[in-house]
């Protein structure tokens, strides 16, 4: 049975593991909070007013807390650690904008969970839902703004991708995978299909699977790679800088072409096949491929290959969308989705698959996508 925590328990114990974790911020205050953690999705990621001084300056600022999930693992290995190894060492860097790092607890007993805690960043995300396309701030941006918005992320990007793995991110290094780049992010996806795949037949991610394997291009280069890079996961200023990029619990070795790919994965999804139209101003494909291309100062080779590679990972991401409502109880299982969907469907145009059908099971699929409040155990 799961111990709900009341919010003056998560006030008092959070307050203590501040106090300790950052012995510099003086005289330390928790603002009240309403905060009730318990399981499923209650709380999973909650924010936090704080007052201390430091360095003779009075500080008051607003921190933001994130309890690993406890529910059915969706991302394959999906945990806190790899996040908070990234946002500490990119924020230590100092030349990339990420949330400030403030500290993480694999000790469940002090808050329900393991958990990390950031600042909190002021920008605004492009939302999925609404679909930024449809509905949201940048609806009501101009349409050179909107180009300024997406530019600026797509330079942060190439930035990153500056970053010499060995200088302080040698823990993203899987050898047990392959070498570091393609090879050990191949190796990751062969694992996550092994793992989704339960011996059952996947009949388009399973030929996806041997198709990335066999066409794999030779001369590629290893980059820490973002792992999420979306518009989503993007904080802009209202002046269309980045305030933050975040998200980091894909991040990988790799070549840089996989996280243009992904971008590009999730603009074609946003818009084309979710049947919406594209802002106008934003970049089009070839567009974002020259913008980042600019500001790398190097040619992208080999894309409709990573396209692919991508396709392949979302699809496994939906695997574990799709295992995770069928434990819920949300769909039969005699339910097709698992293989027939948006992401597979995707991979069928490419590759000149039979293209699966959406029909009654994928509407179920997707009506059960929103996460609904688990009872306690």
């Amino acid at each position: 049975m799961s111990v709900k925590l009341d919010a003056q328990t998560v006030h008092d114990r959070l307050t203590a593991w501040l106090t300790q974790t950052k012995p510099d911020w003086q005289g330390l205050t928790v603002a009240p909070m309403d905060v009730v953690l318990g399981s499923g999705f209650s709380a999973e990621i909650f924010f936090v007013d704080v007052e201390y001084d430091e360095d003779g300056t009075h500080v008051q600022r607003t921190l933001v807390v994130r309890r690993q999930p406890k529910t059915f693992e969706v991302v394959f290995e999906s945990d806190l650690t790899l996040q908070a190894n990234m946002m500490a060492a990119l924020d230590a860097r100092g030349d990339l904008p990420v949330p400030a790092w403030v500290g993480k607890e694999d000790d469940a007993a002090i808050l329900g969970a393991p958990f990390l805690v950031m600042g909190r960043v002021d920008g605004q995300a492009a939302t999925q839902r609404p679909n930024y396309n449809v509905e949201g701030w940048l609806v009501e941006r101009t349409p050179a703004e909107r180009m300024a918005h997406f530019r600026n992320a797509l330079v942060a990007l190439a930035k990153l991708h500056e970053i010499d793995w060995r200088d302080g991110f040698q823990f993203l290094d899987r050898p047990d995978r392959g070498a570091p780049g393609l090879d050990q992010y191949l190796g990751y996806l062969v694992e996550w299909h092994a793992a989704r795949g339960q011996g059952r037949k996947l009949p388009i991610l399973d030929a996806a699977m041997r198709w990335v394997l066999e066409n794999r291009p030779t001369q590629t280069d290893t980059c820490v790679l973002w792992g999420d890079p979306t518009p989503a996961n993007v904080m802009w200023r209202p002046d269309g800088s980045v305030a933050a990029l975040i998200d980091w619990e894909l991040a990988a070795l790799g070549p840089r072409e996989l996280d243009l790919a992904w971008w590009l994965y999730f603009d074609d999804l946003f818009s084309r096949r979710f049947g919406v139209t594209r802002l106008e101003g934003l970049p089009t494909r070839d567009e974002t491929v020259a913008i980042y291309e600019e500001a790398a100062g190097r040619k992208l080779g080999n894309l409709d290959y990573y396209d692919i590679v991508v396709a392949v990972r979302m699809g496994l991401v939906a695997v574990g969308a799709f295992d995770r409502q069928l434990s819920l109880g949300n769909i039969l299982p005699s339910n097709t989705s698992a293989d027939n969907n948006l992401m597979t469907q995707y991979i069928a145009e490419k590759l000149r698959l039979p293209l699966p059908e959406l029909g009654a099971d994928f509407r179920d699929f997707m009506r059960n996508m929103t996460p609904v409040k688990e009872a306690d155990d």
